[in-house]
């Protein structure tokens, strides 16, 4: 609780101050420690210092479906083939980070390409649930846990011109975010939801 305040009494004043003219949209794929490799979208919005500094508030959701099917027999039915299956389970996993973003672009001169480093830190949610069908009887098994702690990430990217406002973004970046979760007698467990991002977008400016 107290490293929560900590970051946002942090924020607090850039926010308040900031005029909110960058918007970008994203979208790639995550490679997790403990979980499985899904998609992962991500939005950031905040304001320009100047020429090559950014503020950004930031949020990505990782999520990724796995679905364990059996395929029974196929019929004929008015004309065409259809196939009757089972669903045998079900396990679904999702990652929340929301964090606070700075932004340092390298400009070159006379090129549309623009390097750039983040450095990023704030709060995450992961939740995994896992469910087993019983078609014989209707009776299904399941189970879920949710882990929550700071995160922070850093990585690399680059912006390619293609408007006067708008950029063409590729970013890689680590995300670390390995949670601890206390139980009972002392004893406790962790979830690594660390891992790479890789993914492309889009980045708007708006006109002051």
């Amino acid at each position: 609780m107290r490293m929560r305040i900590f970051l946002f009494l942090m924020i607090f004043p850039a926010i308040v101050n900031a005029q909110w003219n960058l918007l970008s949209f994203k979208a790639g794929v995550y490679t997790p420690y403990d979980l499985k490799t899904g998609a992962i979208y991500g939005i950031d919005y905040g304001t320009v210092f100047d020429n090559n500094i950014s503020l950004m508030l930031s949020g990505d959701l990782y999520y990724k479906s796995i679905i364990n099917e059996n395929y029974l027999d196929n019929s004929e039915r008015l004309g065409i083939n259809i196939r009757t299956g089972q669903r045998l389970s079900e396990w679904i996993g999702w990652h929340l980070p929301i964090t606070a973003k700075i932004r340092f672009e390298i400009p070159l001169e006379r090129s549309l390409l623009r390097p750039y480093a983040v450095a990023a830190i704030g709060y995450g949610v992961t939740h995994v649930s896992y469910t087993a069908f019983d078609n014989n009887n209707q009776d299904n098994e399941g189970n879920s846990f949710t882990y929550n702690g700071v995160v922070w990430q850093l990585g690399a990217g680059l912006l390619y011109r293609i408007g006067r406002n708008t950029d063409l973004l590729f970013e890689i970046i680590q995300n670390s975010a390995e949670f601890t979760e206390h139980e009972d007698f002392n004893r406790f467990t962790t979830l690594n939801s660390s891992g790479l991002i890789f993914r492309l977008g889009v980045s708007l400016e708006f006109l002051r």
